[in-house]
């Protein structure tokens, strides 16, 4: 594959000006200028930078300036916004655009409008720092009226499903053609603009084209260290890597009603159903003879009868697996899956890692038939065995994954919890520690960063080389923070190295793969959005193959936090590589690998917390050996 194209319509204009008025800078006074309210910008008069409080508006008190485009770039990117608006205005009828977004403003132009909702595309500007290029993102978008959210109908207009209600694999071929039936409608009234102080530039009607590098492939190491291309096969031909304890018991929490259920899930996970998963013994060796299987009733799913049950199960003292059967799912409105989080709660409390299995997907003999796979791996990995790792680019590597769930009231944090998830760069999980939690924010930071020093202390006699993995939910305090204490680590003598990375699967970029009728691109494709971002596809078409056989998801956007200065292409490639591979370490499921763990353990983690908190639940001590959250 030569080139990927990345959603930006380039700027074909490359010298071209634009007029602002700037004002003297005092921060009591923010100026007006008719409706537009005066921005705090860089900028450089005569040769010396100051700040400024400009508008694109003329004004008797400014002082007029010509900007050249790199002059200032986040004054030439609001120039073209500005630019937009304006040829919308003119150009166009109120029903065919929206304007949107303070912070970070997009215009929205409607392609179809539906009963259940709209069909739009939203561009914003944005500059490409890789190819010094200005362009406009764009994205299609569906909104769905309320009352039709989520209806099968709303969701193949969302390109979620296809016309027959199935997962969309042609998802990135239809997003394609929604950016082509934009240009047609569009580009002719639009993509001619006139930015302020009257200079034109053009706007290409063609997506930018940008070269690719591609990282490794996969490979999983199963038992005797043997290696394999699939998880599933790797595990079910060799073994898995670890064992858990022989002695393991299974307990099946079933109300009365639901026997049946539990017979049926019982011969699932025994291999007696199904041939797409031979059995617990078979694959994971755990026995699942009636000497190692016990079942209760519970009648109910009240706080008393949940504690009543989770007392006699936590009385056995084998090494036990829950399982726990609900006529409810942990993604069922919250008015109904309240018990979820109290049954995980309840049994988290007593060091006992839950597996809840909803009687909908025990019920639907096809979707049982699908999951019955992850089921097991699941609660093999709960009873302490290690299904498989992958194979590291960077040796002795722990990866520290961090997460929160701060407590918000009104938008504003009054609680701060920070948590990190360990692992390995094989994708061997280690455990879950506490960062930092507390009410005071200054507290809180110093805190995350004596817990981080900690971590890098106790695990400094296995391991020489340091990184961080963090959500795109981590604020820049905390950020800020992390890269300080790497810093301080390094500075005192440590002799392995230190990096920090940011993974945002939110994200307003995709590509495309022009070449294949897909237009999906291959996994593991990385292209550059500047020295310190980039753009990968975790998931994607595979080697070989010029058809998808599912639904795959966007690309993450990935920022070197740490170090700034200093990483050779050799090194962000094998923390890339790194990242990728722990994307094929989920033990939620076989096929399960569209985040590197170290960022989706902790999101899980983050939710658990969360829905804990809403009940009104006590704090919870997440340190565990075990990944109860899977």
């Amino acid at each position: 594959m030569s080139d990927i194209a990345l959603n930006l319509f380039p700027v074909l204009t490359t010298d071209f000006s634009y007029t602002l008025y700037r004002h003297p800078y005092i921060e009591q006074y923010r100026p007006t200028v008719g409706t537009e309210q005066a921005i705090r910008r860089y900028l450089n008069i005569d040769g010396t930078s100051n700040h400024y409080w400009t508008t694109f508006t003329p004004s008797q008190n400014g002082t007029k300036t010509i900007c050249k485009p790199y002059d200032n770039i986040y004054a030439t990117q609001a120039a073209l916004h500005t630019a937009l608006i304006n040829k919308c205005e003119h150009s166009l009828s109120p029903s065919e655009f929206h304007v949107l977004g303070t912070r970070f403003p997009r215009v929205e132009f409607v392609l179809a409008a539906y009963p259940e909702g709209e069909q739009v595309v939203s561009i914003d500007p944005y500059y490409l720092r890789s190819r010094r290029l200005f362009g406009f993102r764009a994205q299609f978008r569906f909104h769905p009226q309320e009352e039709h959210r989520y209806t099968p109908k709303a969701l193949q207009l969302s390109l979620a499903l296809d016309r027959n209600g199935h997962q969309n694999k042609n998802r990135y071929a239809d997003r394609y053609t929604k950016l082509a039936e934009f240009i047609k409608e569009y580009e002719s009234a639009i993509f001619h603009l006139e930015l302020p102080g009257g200079c034109t530039v053009e706007v290409a009607p063609h997506l930018a084209k940008l070269p690719v590098k591609h990282l490794d492939i996969k490979h999983y190491i199963v038992s005797r260290h043997q290696e394999a291309n699939s998880q599933f096969l790797g595990v079910k031909n060799h073994g898995p890597l670890d064992q858990a304890q022989k002695d393991t018991r299974f307990w099946f929490i079933y109300r009365p009603e639901d026997r049946p259920l539990a017979h049926d899930l019982f011969r699932a996970l025994r291999g007696d159903t199904f041939r797409t998963f031979p059995g617990m013994e078979p694959m994971f060796h755990l026995s699942m003879h009636k000497d190692y299987v016990n079942g209760i009733t519970i009648s109910d799913f009240t706080q008393d009868e949940i504690e009543r049950v989770s007392n006699k199960v936590a009385s056995d003292t084998d090494n036990v697996i829950p399982i726990v059967l609900t006529p409810f799912d942990r993604d069922d409105d919250p008015a109904i899956n309240g018990p979820y989080w109290m049954l995980k709660y309840a049994f988290l409390e007593k060091h006992l890692p839950l597996q809840v299995v909803s009687n909908n997907t025990i019920a639907n003999r096809n979707t049982l038939k699908w999951s019955a796979a992850s089921i097991g791996l699941q609660s093999f990995a709960k009873a302490g065995g290690t299904p498989w790792k992958v194979r590291p680019r960077t040796e002795s590597c722990l990866i520290i994954g961090v997460g929160q769930a701060h407590k918000l009231i009104n938008g504003k944090i009054v609680r701060y919890f920070a948590f990190s998830v360990l692992t390995d760069s094989s994708g061997v999980f280690e455990e879950v520690r506490l960062l930092g939690e507390g009410r005071n924010e200054s507290q809180y930071i110093q805190d995350l960063s004596i817990n981080l020093a900690e971590i890098i202390q106790d695990y400094s006699h296995r391991y020489t080389n340091f990184v961080v993995h963090s959500t795109f939910a981590i604020q820049h305090a905390e950020l800020s923070s992390i890269a300080d204490t790497l810093e301080d680590q390094q500075m005192q003598g440590h002799d392995g190295a230190f990096a920090s990375l940011k993974f945002n699967e939110h994200n307003r970029f995709f590509g495309f793969a022009p070449e294949h009728n897909s237009r999906v691109p291959y996994e593991s494709t990385l292209i550059r959005l500047s020295t310190n971002e980039c753009l990968v596809w975790f998931e994607g078409l595979l080697y070989g193959q010029r058809t998808v056989k599912k639904m795959v998801g966007n690309p993450l956007h990935v920022r070197f936090l740490y170090p700034k200065e200093g990483l050779s292409d050799y090194q962000r490639l094998a923390y890339l590589q790194d990242a990728v591979n722990l994307s094929g370490a989920n033990w939620r499921g076989f096929n399960a690998k569209s985040l590197p763990v170290s960022v989706y353990y902790a999101q899980i983690i983050a939710k658990y917390l969360k829905e804990f908190d809403n009940l009104g639940l006590a704090p919870i001590d997440v340190h565990t050996l075990k990944p109860w959250f899977l």
